[in-house]
């Protein structure tokens, strides 16, 4: 498929000279892939992903107020959800997510759903594939069960950190623009609709597939191995000099969550179609939610757990602009939870 944006670029090229000359529309005689399709489609229902609503968080304080009034959907695994869960809460495997979510919301459309999970990270990821699928009344428990007691933080307070040797402040240009990645449906599939549909349930089912830690998986071989992607405002990409190391990892290519820049008319298409891709952002759920868009559209993605609260968490809490982003065990608010089934 020839890229997007040239298309586009081309064809305005095309009717603008046709009007010039004769005022004849042109007629276009191209096939998009079927990639290609699923993007246009995406886009045409709203682009949920590339708006300021992403990741669809939903605070403790208000879950904990409305109770009665949410279904809660607990993603964790069976041990976990019975050592503790939030009270009315419904323990669902992945592998069913999909199916749950459809028929709560066809009973009671105008009921919200909230998913839970550990730390919020595959929480965000689920619901934005849900999104995608165009359940427009679900959210994910911002930071998971971390922010609900004290008692399940474990893994968000071990994973701060710094780990900022080498990084620096240099912006690492984006690559030249390439294919999407080639998707291929079953041929009893005859809609995009139907095949984004497909695709979304698919990636549901296989689950939230990441373990990406800085210090294990990055922090050696990156060029080689990884493309790293810095997705977020300027004071995420860059530090300040004042606040001492450099602002992020060599080699990462920044992303402006502004700018929306994984749209099809702006950036998507320098993301490499045969490289595995890491994408980091402030806490890790933002991430989460554009790696669930692009793997439906097929790219090798994961997401950097826990976002630059393990890479920098230090200048987090002294810059301003950071601040708001970096978690606060004050942020705990140690809610009563049930036990057992």
């Amino acid at each position: 498929m020839r890229n997007i944006l040239k298309i586009i670029i081309s064809l305005v090229l095309i009717f603008a000279t046709g009007c010039l000359k004769d005022n004849i529309v042109p007629v276009v005689n191209f096939e998009l892939d079927e990639t290609a399709k699923i993007l246009q489609y995406l886009e045409s229902q709203g682009d949920v992903v590339n708006t300021e609503a992403a990741p669809w968080l939903i605070s403790a304080t208000d879950v904990y107020n409305d109770l009665g009034q949410l279904f809660i959907l607990d993603t964790r695994n069976q041990d976990e959800y019975v050592s503790g869960h939030i009270e009315s809460s419904i323990n669902v495997s992945s592998s069913r997510l999909y199916e749950v979510v459809d028929s709560l919301n066809t009973l009671f459309p105008l009921k919200k759903i909230v998913i839970v999970s550990k730390n919020g990270q595959s929480s965000s990821y689920f619901v934005s594939l849900l999104r995608l699928a165009g359940f427009d009344n679900i959210f994910t428990l911002n930071r998971g069960m971390a922010y609900w007691h004290t008692d399940f933080a474990g893994e968000w307070l071990q994973a701060l950190g710094n780990s900022v040797f080498g990084f620096n402040n240099y912006e690492y240009p984006k690559l030249p623009f390439s294919d999407l990645p080639k998707l291929d449906f079953p041929s009893t599939l005859s809609t995009e609709q139907e095949k984004t549909i497909y695709r979304i349930k698919d990636l549901i089912k296989i689950g939230f597939i990441s373990n990406t830690v800085y210090k294990t998986n990055l922090a050696t071989n990156v060029i080689t191995y990884n493309f790293v992607v810095c997705y977020g405002k300027p004071v995420l990409y860059y530090a300040q000099r004042e606040l001492g190391a450099g602002g992020h990892p060599a080699e990462a290519v920044w992303f402006w969550t502004s700018k929306f820049e994984f749209r099809s008319v702006e950036s998507l298409q320098t993301l490499p179609n045969d490289r595995h891709i890491v994408i980091y952002s402030s806490d890790g759920q933002l991430s989460a939610c554009m790696v669930a868009y692009l793997r439906v559209l097929g790219y090798d993605t994961k997401t950097l757990l826990f976002g630059t609260n393990q890479l920098f968490y230090t200048r987090m809490n002294l810059d301003p602009n950071l601040v708001g982003d970096a978690f606060k065990t004050s942020e705990i608010m140690n809610y009563p939870y049930a036990t057992g089934n």
